[in-house]
C-alpha cells in the first residue's frame, strides 16, 4: 500500500477508515494493485483532518468504530463545503435495510457489505469515482462560463458607455457642422467632407445601437416598455435623420399620414423604421423614390416601407431574418452592412406581437410590411390557450 501527501497525475486517491488494521490492509492490496493512490486513518475522529489534507477523490468508510461511529464521520464530511462532495461508500457487516438507509440519508452515496467481494468493490468504486470525474467537469465548465459571462458584461459595459459615448460627441459636432454649412458660402469640397462625416458617424451610431440591442436582446435585459405616441410623428422623426443621406443619393422620401396613434415601446418602433428607411435608401438608385404609408384599424397599425431599387432573389429574402444565414450586400452605392438591422425589426415587431414580412423581385424593389397591434403586449406576456 502505497501512503502519499500527493496525488500521481492521473491517478485518484481513496481515502480508507477501519478501525481493523487487518481491514485497512486487505484493503489497501486491492485497491493498490489497480493503480489506486491509498491513506488510511483508523479513528472517526481523524477523518475531516485527514479529508482535508489529502483531498481524496473517495473514501470508504466503516460503520461500526469506537468513539466516533460512520455515521457521525458522513455528517461531519457533509457538513463541511470543501468535503460535502467528496463519495462515500459505506463499508458494513450490517445488512438491515434501516441501516442502509440510514447511511444513504445522511449523505453515503453507496455501501458495501463484509465480507465484500473485491470485485463489487472495485466495480462500486470505479462507478463513483466516474460520477464525480463527470461532477466535477461540470463545475469547472460552470466556473469557465461564468467568468466569461463576467468578461462579457465587461466588454458590454465599455462599448456600451466609453466607445457610445464618444461616437455620440463625434455625431454632435458633426451635427454643428452641418448646421454651420447651412448658412455660410463654404467650399464645396469642404461641404462634401462635412457632409460625409455627418453620414458617417449617424450611421455608425446605428450600427453601434443594433449591436447593443441586439446583445441585450440575446441576454433578456431587453423588455417593453409601453407608451402612447404618434405612429406619424415617430415615421417622420425617422425620415429626417437620413434626409441628407437621402438628399446626397437623389433619393425621393414620400411619406403622407394622418396623426395615427399607437401604444407601443416608441425607441424599438423607431429602431424599426430608422432601419427599414435606412435600408431601402440602401438599396435604392439615384434618383429613385420611397414610399411610406401608414393603415390603420380600430386594432391593428400597418405601415409599409417600399423602394423601386435593386430588389432582391429569392434565395437572399427567404434568408433575410434568418440570423445563421443573414445575408451582406452592398448597396447600389456600395453601402456596407452588418446585416442585424433586419434581424432587429423582425425581433422587435414580434416582442410586441405582431409581423414583418417582405415582398421583393430583383430590379423592381423591395416592400416591407410591419403590422402591429394598436396595443401591444409582449408575446410573451399573452395568455396561453
Amino acid at each position: 500500500m502505497k501512503n502519499t501527501d500527493n496525488k500521481k497525475n492521473g491517478d485518484s486517491l481513496i481515502l480508507i477508515v477501519d478501525d481493523v488494521p487487518k481491514n485497512i490492509q486487505l484493503l489497501g492490496k486491492i485497491l493498490d494493485n489497480k493503480g489506486y493512490q491509498v491513506v488510511a486513518v483508523t479513528k472517526g475522529d481523524q477523518v475531516v483532518r485527514a479529508a482535508k489534507k489529502h483531498m481524496p477523490d473517495l473514501i470508504l468508510l466503516d460503520i461500526m468504530m469506537p468513539e466516533k461511529s460512520g455515521y457521525e464521520v458522513c455528517q461531519e464530511l457533509k457538513a463541511d463545503n470543501k468535503l460535502e462532495e467528496i463519495p462515500v461508500i459505506f463499508l458494513t457487516a450490517r445488512s438491515e435495510e434501516e441501516d442502509i438507509i440510514k447511511g444513504l440519508n445522511l449523505g453515503g452515496a453507496d455501501y458495501v457489505t463484509k465480507p465484500f467481494n473485491s470485485g463489487e468493490l472495485l466495480a462500486r468504486i470505479d462507478t463513483h469515482l466516474s460520477l464525480k470525474k463527470a461532477r466535477d467537469q461540470i463545475v469547472q465548465q460552470q466556473q469557465e462560463l461564468q467568468q466569461l459571462s463576467e468578461t462579457k458584461d465587461k466588454l458590454y459595459s465599455i462599448i456600451a458607455h466609453d466607445l457610445k459615448g464618444a461616437l455620440f460627441g463625434i455625431s454632435g459636432i458633426a451635427d454643428i457642422l452641418q448646421e454651420d454649412i447651412a448658412r455660410h458660402e463654404v467650399d464645396k469640397d469642404i461641404k462634401e467632407n462635412i457632409s460625409l462625416i455627418y453620414q458617417s458617424s449617424h450611421a455608425a451610431n446605428q450600427i453601434l445601437e443594433n449591436l447593443l440591442m441586439w446583445t441585450r436582446m440575446q441576454t433578456d435585459l431587453l423588455d417593453l416598455d409601453s407608451t402612447k405616441f404618434s405612429l406619424s410623428e415617430c415615421i417622420e422623426e425617422s425620415i429626417g435623420l437620413y434626409e441628407v443621406k437621402a438628399r446626397k443619393k437623389q433619393v425621393d422620401i414620400e411619406f403622407e399620414s394622418e396623426n395615427t396613434m399607437i401604444e407601443a415601446d416608441r425607441q424599438m418602433i423607431s429602431t424599426v423604421f430608422r432601419n427599414l428607411i435606412s435600408n431601402a435608401i440602401k438599396f435604392s438608385d439615384s434618383e429613385g423614390r420611397i414610399f411610406i404609408q401608414v393603415d390603420s384599424t380600430d386594432d391593428i397599425r400597418s405601415v409599409t416601407v417600399r423602394d423601386e431599387g435593386m430588389g432582391m432573389p429569392e434565395e437572399v429574402r427567404q434568408n433575410i431574418f434568418n440570423p445563421e444565414k443573414r445575408p451582406k450586400r452592398e448597396g447600389t452605392d456600395n453601402e456596407k452592412g452588418t446585416g442585424l438591422g433586419l434581424l432587429l425589426c423582425k425581433e422587435f415587431v414580434k416582442m410586441h406581437n405582431g409581423e414583418l414580412t417582405v415582398e421583393s423581385e430583383p430590379g423592381k424593389g423591395s416592400e416591407f410590411r410591419v403590422t402591429i397591434p394598436k396595443k401591444s403586449t409582449k408575446q410573451n406576456d399573452l395568455p396561453v390557450d
